[in-house]
């Protein structure tokens, strides 16, 4: 039995900063929207949402070999910037903060929330598109929601955010992750989050 989502909200306030805690505090909304219009458990998404960025602050050049040593494969941008496994990091202590046992899809939401896998299911879709676009998130206007919530499916919204990111990255001159093109590829040719 692990405990509620506000002893875990609690516990999460206590590990990032406030900023921080009212964007998660954001995703947690958006989330428990997203899944009650695609016929999953809200509370599952808030639980998953209130906790993907506990180990934002807690990265360091430690953190790929942690993770390796924990069963989790680090891909090369999270070597080169290991602030990026903080999702993986929060994989790994998900259970032990949330004192008793959550699912796999819970751990493999927060682990891929970042940079996006095609094996990270419909829950890590969630969480990925809420964590784009909360509405904390200075970048976007309300236009740009409505567009990608006009997505009929997850994996359309997913395909509109990253395709405003490859149009940000363009101009900025910054590689995309092959992980993130890997799934860009999987949605584009018609594969589907399970």
């Amino acid at each position: 039995m692990r405990i509620s989502y506000t002893a875990l909200e609690t516990k999460v306030r206590g590990m990032i900063k406030e900023k921080r805690f009212l964007h998660s505090l954001g995703v947690v909304a958006v989330s428990k929207a997203l899944a009650a219009r695609f016929s999953l458990d809200p509370e599952d998404a808030a639980y998953i949402g209130i906790y993907h960025d506990a180990y934002r602050y807690s990265c360091d050049a430690s953190s790929p070999a942690f993770c390796r040593e924990h069963g989790i494969d680090v891909f090369p941008e999270e070597e080169r910037e290991p602030m990026l496994l903080h999702g993986a990091l929060a994989a790994v202590h998900f259970s032990q903060d949330a004192e008793g046992d959550v699912p796999d899809y819970f751990r493999i939401a927060v682990r891929h929330h970042t940079l996006g896998h095609r094996r990270m299911g419909k829950y890590g879709a969630v969480l990925y598109i809420a964590d784009y676009m909360e509405p904390g998130r200075k970048h976007l206007d309300d236009s740009d929601r409505e567009r990608i919530l006009s997505g009929e499916r997850l994996e359309d919204m997913i395909i509109t955010i990253m395709d405003m990111q490859r149009e940000y990255f363009m101009r900025e001159g910054i590689a995309e992750a092959s992980v993130s093109r890997e799934l860009y590829d999987y949605i584009k040719a018609g594969g589907e989050l399970e």
